[in-house]
């Protein structure tokens, strides 16, 4: 029951930096994609407000994040340094090739954001040393 709790914690406060980076990527053009470009591309929440957006944006970040806690605990028996930064830039490239809708991996990867890079492989290493961490038995009392 502690773990869940826990669990759904983590994944808020990642969710929440996560949101709060991709929006100071946005706002200083860093990246080449609109975080909030989903709406336009669905149809579906064209007629709501910026805020809104962000908001339906914040709750999806924070499911995936929740899931993506529980597949870490895959990896507790590897490194975290080196798991977390191959995740982390693998999950980077393939998000910025969705994004970006670019024809090859060559084209993506000629326009990819490094700070949005790094801010991905930050979230993916804070939720895998939290999720790996916690999971331990008492990890404090050794």
């Amino acid at each position: 029951m502690k773990e869940k709790g826990l669990s759904v914690s983590t994944s808020f406060v990642a969710a929440l930096i996560c949101t709060f980076f991709l929006k100071v990527l946005d706002f200083f053009n860093w990246i080449k994609w609109s975080p909030i470009g989903y709406a336009d591309k669905l149809q579906i929440f064209e007629s709501f407000r910026d805020r809104w957006k962000w908001g339906i944006l914040f709750i999806v970040v924070w499911f995936i994040c929740f899931v993506f806690y529980y597949i870490s605990l895959i990896f507790i028996k590897i490194p975290v340094s080196i798991t977390s930064l191959a995740i982390g830039i693998i999950l980077a490239i393939i998000m910025e090739w969705i994004f970006l809708d670019k024809s090859t991996l060559v084209k993506t990867i000629k326009h990819l954001s490094i700070p949005f890079i790094c801010i991905v492989v930050m979230l993916v290493r804070f939720m895998m040393e939290s999720a790996i961490f916690q999971a331990q038995d008492n990890p404090l009392s050794k």
